[in-house]
């Protein structure tokens, strides 16, 4: 079994229940560590099935799934209230707001209020990744800097300024755009 460190994972990694390590030799469960190789046939569920395909099996079998996985993580690493993951399990499960209601022991509208504050959260979780991409992302950085080196005067006059300026009327020209 291998140690999964949460705060290393990519969304993709998180969203699949699994990695790969860097060679695709193997995948490794992100929630117990259970490794699978790549190129081996398990048998799962009474019958052979390749890597993926066991993996995937025992997070459900295990783990109830990747959904259930993610909801059970310690509100230390994944920042959710109980009552945050007890609307996303009643979502999950097709329920709609009057039965999560119900269920719940909450009013209509507060089971309204929750889903529009997870919307809320997403949109704001979407911005921050896009901003850490910014801060973290070589091509990005690089991209950036580059853009940096160019000189003002080709980021103030724009180009078609510089080869046109000459050819307007001129009741143009009395504005000097140089």
């Amino acid at each position: 079994m291998e140690k999964v460190e949460f705060k290393e994972l990519t969304v993709e990694e998180l969203t699949q229940g699994l990695t790969y390590n860097e060679h695709n030799t193997h995948c490794t469960c992100i929630f117990c560590g259970q490794v699978f190789e790549t190129g081996l046939i398990y048998n799962s569920r009474g019958r052979q099935v390749d890597a993926r395909r066991a993996a995937d099996e025992h997070i459900f079998d295990a783990h109830g799934g990747v959904f259930n996985g993610l909801v059970s993580i310690d509100r230390q690493v994944s920042g959710l209230s109980d009552i945050q993951k007890d609307i996303m399990t009643g979502i999950y499960q097709d329920k709609d707001n009057k039965a999560l209601a119900q269920e719940m022991g909450i009013s209509l509208a507060t089971v309204r209020t929750h889903k529009f504050n997870l919307q809320k959260a997403k949109r704001e979780a979407r911005i921050l990744l896009a901003i850490m991409e910014q801060l973290e992302n070589e091509e990005i950085i690089a991209h950036r800097k580059l853009m940096e080196t160019e000189t003002d005067e080709e980021l103030q006059t724009p180009k078609l300024e510089k080869e046109y300026c000459n050819t307007l009327h001129p009741f143009f020209n009395q504005y000097n755009l140089r």
